[in-house]
């Protein structure tokens, strides 16, 4: 039985990964009340059942909401085919699943790497958003991230919505990487904490002319100029224009013009302003440069594709591609094809090594009758104890580690590890068998008398 960690790849990443890869199997939610059951049937959600009363008359998407529970630490997944039926979209469920069963303190330690960066969106954005079935406001936060990329602090400020309705917003479309995060070293903590600025700022900004009682405001030139500064270290050509990465061939142009009309060093000049021509040099040199990376299309479109380059996305990424090995190892493994068992939990313990990778592969290293039991022994055991270490709660692991102990005569040991098993599972039914086998071995060696004609005196004994 294959259960997997819901601390590495958390609900909405996973519905999401299943409906990419068109998962077909079920999902399995452990309950005290009863396991919640979610059959899947090319990606999406079909079918489900469960044994908690509560639950008798509920939709195949309020089961699915009990994968968002806090107390839900693992969920078991299983390739099998599943009959057809008419598939739910989980989108507007993954939406309520973060509203209703996240606290703000969850939401805020997922969506950490969204609250330190600059948001844009993907292209695909406008031809998905109508399946996120989204409030108003939530449309009006979405029209304000197409229109210019933004960070959560400035969201904030300009959107009626929670604080966490804006976080489970932006989480559901990263789940779907529907977003572009653009590094942004001087953005405002989330948490409230000081602004960047306070910190020491990481990206020049304008210098300020001291203020003096009853002067004239700062012309808006001078103002759009010193907005400009925050975006224009950034390597994406796009945010230093201040362009959605949707924009046009058009879009980008008239965009490029206004700015030229406006700042330019020339024009700053003619206006009086020449203590900030050498800013404005500076800031229009930049400009150019990225009009001119936009002008080329195959430039564009690199700079349009979701950054892949978050260290959270490659953790989620080889997890999951983990998660696929260990499925197809458990196959073959019923189909008793050791080596290729042997090779599927090897490459899921390569790509993410954590307890029933690793002891799946040690388990069928040492069933595999390719290889030599006794060499591999000691690699073997040292490979389960780790196992243990990093899942103490599986039983299974303890009996493994018993079995491999047997063998090497190491009898005490042994028969620790399967006392362990069955306190952890009491219906082991093969610990608990091993530990009979034990406990009549060692009558046997108490009696010397049954140790030489234990076989011959069973033919003696009452009949039942």
């Amino acid at each position: 039985m294959a259960w997997y960690p819901v601390s590495q790849v958390p609900p909405p990443l996973l519905l999401i990964h299943l409906l990419d890869s068109h998962f077909e199997g079920f999902l399995r939610v452990p309950d005290p009340q009863g396991d919640l059951t979610v059959h899947f049937r090319q990606g999406l959600p079909v079918r489900a059942e469960s044994p908690n009363p509560k639950l008798a008359s509920a939709s195949v998407g309020e089961h699915l909401l009990g994968l968002f529970n806090p107390t839900v630490e693992q969920v078991q997944i299983e390739p099998v085919t599943v009959p057809a039926g008419d598939g739910v979209n989980p989108l507007p469920w993954i939406r309520r699943g973060l509203r209703e069963r996240y606290d703000l303190v969850r939401l805020e330690a997922e969506t950490r790497e969204l609250s330190r960066c600059r948001l844009g969106v993907s292209p695909r954005l406008s031809a998905l958003v109508g399946h996120f079935e989204l409030t108003p406001p939530e449309l009006e936060l979405v029209r304000v991230l197409q229109a210019t990329p933004s960070t959560v602090t400035q969201l904030r400020a300009t959107s009626p919505l929670s604080f966490k309705d804006i976080l489970s917003l932006l989480y559901s479309l990263a789940s779907c990487r529907l977003l572009q995060a653009i590094p942004a070293e001087d953005q405002v903590p989330c948490d409230g904490g000081a602004p960047a600025s306070e910190a020491g700022p990481a990206t020049p900004t304008v210098a300020a002319a001291p203020a003096t009682p009853g002067a004239p405001p700062e012309p808006e030139a001078v103002l759009e100029l010193r907005q400009l500064w925050a975006s224009l270290d950034d390597e994406n050509p796009f945010v230093r224009l201040g362009l959605a990465l949707t924009a046009t061939t058009e879009e980008i142009e008239a965009r490029f013009k206004e700015l030229a009309r406006r700042l330019h060093p020339d024009t700053l000049s003619r206006r009086g302003l020449t203590a900030f021509v050498a800013e404005a040099q500076t800031a229009f040199a930049r400009l150019t440069e990225a009009y001119d990376q936009l002008k080329d299309p195959a430039t564009r479109e690199k700079y349009r594709k979701p950054a892949q380059t978050r260290e959270d996305e490659a953790e989620v990424r080889r997890v999951l591609e983990a998660e696929v090995c260990y499925q197809k190892g458990i196959i073959h493994f019923r189909r008793k094809e050791y080596t290729l068992a042997e090779q599927m939990f090897f490459e899921a313990r390569q790509k993410n090594e954590d307890g029933s990778h690793l002891a799946m592969w040690a388990w069928l290293r040492y069933l595999n009758p390719d290889n030599d039991r006794v060499a591999v022994r000691d690699e073997v055991k040292a490979a389960l104890q780790k196992a243990i270490q990093l899942t103490p709660r599986e039983a299974d692991f303890y009996f493994y580690l018993g079995k491999v102990c047997m063998d090497m005569e190491q009898i005490a040991t042994a028969r620790q590890y399967f006392i362990r098993a069955v306190e952890i599972n009491a219906e082991h039914i093969e610990a608990a068998r091993e530990l009979r086998l034990l406990e009549r071995r060692a009558k046997n060696a108490a009696n010397p008398l049954t140790r030489t004609t234990g076989s011959f005196l069973n033919l003696f004994k009452k009949k039942e």
